[in-house]
């Protein structure tokens, strides 16, 4: 699979340099804690978070040395949200590799979590403004009640779209949206890019867990390191069920309240989403957040970077990955 930032070489070079920053610190640890994010490093997708901290930088006057710790430190924080997430669901595989939690067992994966909360704070304790390092650990909190949520909400049906997008503001576009505001502030942008960019990091967080949302549908979902489906073998009632369960005749709504599902009835569900027009109507709210996104991208300073934000936005919306 072609990696996400194939065409943009200074992007990719920042990232790799993020990687390497994180892989330092963890070798400054016990192997454990070293093989363990090596592990990690070596599975991770888009690096979406730490990309658009660098790229919201190029809107001031970033000094590289340090929007490069901050990035690492949102992305160790990205990091330990996911290491948390597998030992929550039980998740055996995540981008088609063994997820911590399989391969060395909760106590290590919940370990290795912390760590990186600890290690993200204390990369930027240095660096950051206070108001930034005091956001980022509010972020945690935003994540955790976001994921509480969603654990409250297992197999229940009357789950409304509203709830929904509250969820998933906490569980995935606040730290968007922070990414973006945080390299714009800590490279001297003005107060009105600042706004802006804060405005574009939610609504292409919004956008990018809607189309991750519907993605958990596509017959191709165990492409992308998932099988497809597991979410409504969780119980987990994303937007795509949520809209189709407005159109239901009593079916769907049946097999969901007997949960846990088996793999079989969750496809059997995952089937009744789409002739429902759950799959559809999902698709048309990502739509409405990327067209939000690309207004606020026309109201930035012209420049390469409004461009590759511009050409990115549009590939999260139609990505299949």
């Amino acid at each position: 699979m072609k990696p996400f930032w194939d065409g943009q070489p200074e992007i990719s070079r920042d990232l790799a340099c993020v990687r390497e920053m994180i892989a330092r610190c963890a070798a400054a640890e016990d192997a454990d804690v070293h093989a363990a994010i090596s592990q990690l490093l070596s599975a991770s997708g888009k690096m979406l978070r730490p990309a658009f901290v660098l790229l919201a930088s190029r809107f001031g006057a970033p000094d590289r040395d340090r929007i490069l710790r901050i990035a690492a430190a949102v992305e160790m924080l990205h990091m330990a949200t996911l290491v948390h997430d597998d030992i929550i669901d039980g998740a055996h595989f995540r981008r088609g590799v063994a997820t911590l939690n399989a391969a060395k067992g909760p106590r290590t994966a919940v370990l290795v979590g912390d760590w990186l909360f600890a290690s993200c704070f204390s990369l930027i304790a240095d660096i950051a403004r206070t108001e930034n390092a005091r956001a980022l650990s509010h972020m945690v909190a935003r994540i955790c009640a976001g994921e509480i949520g969603q654990s409250a909400d297992r197999f229940t049906v009357h789950t409304s779209r509203r709830r929904y997008l509250r969820r998933i503001t906490g569980k995935t576009a606040a730290l968007f949206s922070l990414s973006f505001y945080v390299g714009a502030v800590e490279s001297g942008c003005s107060e009105e890019v600042q706004s802006i960019l804060r405005r574009l990091g939610f609504c292409v967080g919004m956008c990018f867990q809607i189309v991750d949302d519907i993605l958990d549908f596509s017959p191709g979902a165990s492409d992308i390191g998932k099988p497809a489906g597991s979410d409504l073998v969780q119980g987990v009632l994303t937007l795509p069920t949520i809209l189709a369960l407005r159109a239901d005749d009593g079916g769907l709504a049946k097999i969901i309240r007997k949960g846990p599902l088996s793999r079989r009835a969750a496809a059997r569900a995952a089937r009744m989403v789409g002739a429902r027009g759950g799959i559809d109507a999902a698709r048309l709210e990502a739509e409405t957040y990327t067209r939000r996104a690309q207004r606020e991208i026309q109201r930035l300073p012209p420049s390469e970077a409004r461009d590759v934000l511009a050409e990115v936005t549009t590939r999260l919306l139609n990505r299949t990955w």
